[in-house]
């Protein structure tokens, strides 16, 4: 209602100038048409002619519009029946408003407005989040924006997604299939270009923002960072049309000014400013940020969804290719463990969306602010390192692991990290008591190697691994999935704890998937956890046939609540939508004092804040605490509760009687699990 009520004010103010039809339409429309044939082929392929489950995003910028109007021209049966859904952030262009109310009446099609949630008016979000000049811009995105068009999406069980994308709209769009099967999202104006959109509206009329009428004379150029503010010098114009009908005479007026800007694109207010005609469309878009997206196609998300819409394959498969690109490497490295375990999960698409080994200004937005430059969420930086460089940049790298060729590298971007900084924002400290930060500092190669990698094949460990594509193709459809990260041997409170989780999420499955890469000294090594883990699944998996058991190649970083968003990623890649996270996940200790460096909780708080933009739901679990032979496990609260008496048995006891041959009582450790640790001895620990 309060939507409908600022539309109708918009169409009760004064006329805004939305022309429909040139009177002389010059241009050759020959290419044009190719493209709309081209349009209605890949409409008529991918999308229900009853038009159910199928949603298309409109922000009512031209290519919006003469979506909706090809539509209408060609599918009228298809777009009554699917979705047109509009966000409106109540920081809109009031011209933008009016022209959605244009789309809506000559195309009769009414679009499904959302606003952010529980908020009606700009006062009641400022009220609630604060003025946008003062909010972080990847949080005003997503709650102006990503939230409300996820629950659009949910209210229309959505099954398909159009876009509105273009390939020649940004850098980031060079590269765009029209079908992108994964995502199961249409992309019908990938080819169009900005020439064609316009011409399409000259020809057939349709309406656009009147906003692309004004002209602003100025004497000098104004920082784009600036044009958003008021009362700049400048003069504001009315050209009465168009700005692309207008002659350059006509846009910079007489006597001529020294620089003119138009609007090509439309956003929010505070994030939209004019540019010069030459200018691409986006160009005024985003210009106060580092990001040329708003969020809607690079954040929106869903349970059980990849990060960042689809799993990234970066396996090269012609033979030729991998024989070419081997060939042009100029020198070869062989990995290390924790290299190699990268690569597994960049190849895999265990890490997506990332293609590569992180780029300097990738590394430093991650870094900073636990974003990729488009703004999705990513916990730590994913970098290659090497002790020296003695090569430039654009040149491949041979990836080798054990001799044999896994990949290969463009080092694209090649620099020297400021490594306090990174300690102190991914780990929050500096101190050489964390064994992380101690490893980054002393072992870590001093330069960093970011770009896209070539993958020839999976990197090989003494284990069985599984890839994303794998585990998926494992999971029952239809079915939530709670996934458990673990990088310890498995004992009794931790199987009752995955018990209670497969039992809370109902009809769900459970994944245990530990990590198996280099961990933190005094762990148990990975080669004797998959034991122990092979043991358990064999001694389980009749009495619990919903759990599924895999194993992650992933070097442990020990960074706490940031790793816990890495974690929920991976596994939401592994197709989580439920991630367990209990008490110190990721934790470590001083190797001075013991401290804790991260708050028992923390991991879950920071999971909990993120988990509605990842999709992914946080199941949280108290210890579970031994009472005795009748009660079994409870939660700690509970048998404090009760009174009852708690049965412990610590870790370094736990160690002590392993060495020693002593009894473990079975309602401590399973018996299998025991005796794999006892054989291996004091080399299963790591050093």
């Amino acid at each position: 209602m309060a939507v409908m009520m600022r539309r109708m004010g918009s169409a009760m103010s004064p006329k805004l100038g939305v022309t429909f039809r040139a009177t002389s339409l010059p241009r050759h429309f020959s290419s044009l048409q190719s493209k709309v044939d081209d349009f209605c082929k890949h409409v008529e392929l991918h999308l229900p002619k009853d038009g159910k489950k199928v949603v298309f995003a409109t922000a009512w910028l031209a290519t919006d519009n003469v979506f909706v109007a090809l539509m209408r021209k060609h599918f009228p049966e298809i777009l009554t029946g699917m979705n047109l859904v509009a966000i409106d952030t109540l920081h809109l262009f009031p011209t933008t408003l009016e022209c959605a109310r244009l789309v809506e009446e000559k195309y009769a099609k009414q679009a499904m407005w959302k606003l952010p949630k529980g908020i009606t008016t700009k006062d009641e979000f400022i009220a609630k989040y604060g003025d946008c000049e003062e909010l972080d811009s990847a949080d005003f995105d997503f709650v102006s924006k990503v939230e409300p068009f996820q629950r659009a999406l949910e209210e229309c069980e959505k099954d398909i997604l159009i876009t509105g994308r273009r390939m020649d709209q940004a850098a980031q769009r060079i590269k765009l299939d029209v079908w992108e099967d994964q995502k199961r999202t249409l992309n019908p104006m990938a080819n169009f270009s900005w020439q064609d959109i316009i011409d399409y509206v000259d020809k057939e009329g349709v309406p656009v923002n009147a906003g692309h009428n004004w002209a602003f004379r100025c004497d000098a150029p104004i920082e784009a960072t600036s044009r958003h503010l008021p009362d700049l010098p400048w003069t504001k114009v009315d050209l009465g049309k168009p700005f692309w009908r207008c002659t350059d005479a006509e846009i910079k007026g007489s006597p001529p000014a020294a620089v003119t800007y138009v609007f090509k694109s439309f956003g929010d207010m505070h994030t939209t400013v004019p540019v010069e005609p030459h200018e691409s469309e986006r160009a005024g878009r985003f210009v106060r940020q580092a990001k040329t997206e708003c969020g809607i196609h690079t954040r929106t998300t869903f349970a059980g969804a990849p990060h960042g819409g689809s799993l990234v394959d970066l396996m090269v498969k012609d033979p030729a290719d991998i024989k070419s690109l081997t060939a042009s490497a100029v020198k070869s490295i062989e990995l290390n463990e924790r290299q190699a375990c990268d690569v597994f999960c960049l190849l895999s698409g265990a890490f997506s969306p990332l293609t590569g080994f992180m780029e300097e200004n990738a590394y430093n937005s991650v870094v900073k602010d636990m974003r990729l430059p488009e703004k999705q969420l990513f916990g730590l930086p994913v970098t290659f390192d090497l002790p020296e460089v003695d090569f430039k940049k654009g040149d491949k790298l041979l990836l080798k692991w054990k001799g044999a060729d896994v990949a290969v590298l463009e080092a694209s971007s090649i620099w020297k990290p400021n490594k306090v900084v990174e300690a102190k924002e991914c780990y929050g400290t500096s101190s050489l008591e964390h064994p992380t930060v101690a490893s980054l500092v002393q072992e870590i190669g001093k330069y960093y190697i970011g770009g896209r990698i070539h993958g020839f094949e999976l990197p090989k460990f003494g284990y069985t691994t599984q890839t994303p594509a794998e585990v998926r193709a494992t999971l029952p459809e239809n079915k939530q999935v709670v996934a458990f990260q673990n990088r310890n041997p498995i004992h009794r409170a931790h199987f009752e704890l995955l018990i209670c989780a497969q039992k809370d999420v109902k009809d769900s499955v459970l994944l245990v998937h530990p990590t198996c890469g280099p961990t933190q000294p005094g762990d148990i090594d990975g080669l004797v956890r998959i034991q122990t883990y092979e043991a358990l699944k064999t001694e389980t998996e009749k009495e619990y046939p919903m759990f599924r058991w895999a194993y992650l190649p992933y070097s442990m970083k020990m960074a706490g609540p940031r790793e816990a968003i890495q974690h929920m990623i991976i596994r939401k890649n592994y197709g989580a939508t439920h991630f367990i996270i209990g008490r110190d996940m990721a934790g470590t200790k001083s190797t001075i004092d013991g401290e804790d460096f991260y708050g028992p909780y923390d991991a879950q708080e920071t999971g909990k804040k993120y988990s509605a933009e990842l999709g992914v739901t946080v199941t949280h679990y108290e210890n579970m605490v031994y009472v005795g032979p009748e009660e079994g496990y409870v939660q700690e609260s509970i048998a404090k509760s009760k009174g009852y008496k708690v049965v412990k048995l610590s870790g370094t006891e736990f160690r002590r009687r392993l060495r020693a041959g002593e009894d473990i009582p079975e309602w401590f450790a399973f018996k299998s699990v025991v005796d794999i640790l006892r054989k291996a001895g004091d080399s299963a620990f790591c050093a």
